[in-house]
């Protein structure tokens, strides 16, 4: 088996351009505000289970304490 490896300078790494360098601050939060309302989703329909479900996967009950381990 070859194995072949190449070594790059610093000067052929590909720079971003600003356009990329621009837009990524917003892109990454567009990126979180999708996620959290996946997740805030998730939970809603998790909470609307009835409680036998909710309690045969584990889910947290309303009166449980919150610093279980």
């Amino acid at each position: 088996m070859t194995m072949i490896t190449y070594q790059g300078s610093e000067r052929s790494r590909v720079r971003p351009s600003s356009f990329v360098s621009t837009i990524r601050p917003a892109l990454l939060i567009a990126l979180k505000l999708r996620d959290e309302w996946s997740r805030r989703k998730t939970e809603k329909m998790l909470e609307s289970l009835p409680a036998e479900i909710r309690k045969d996967i584990g889910w947290p009950t309303p009166n449980a304490p919150a610093n279980r381990r």
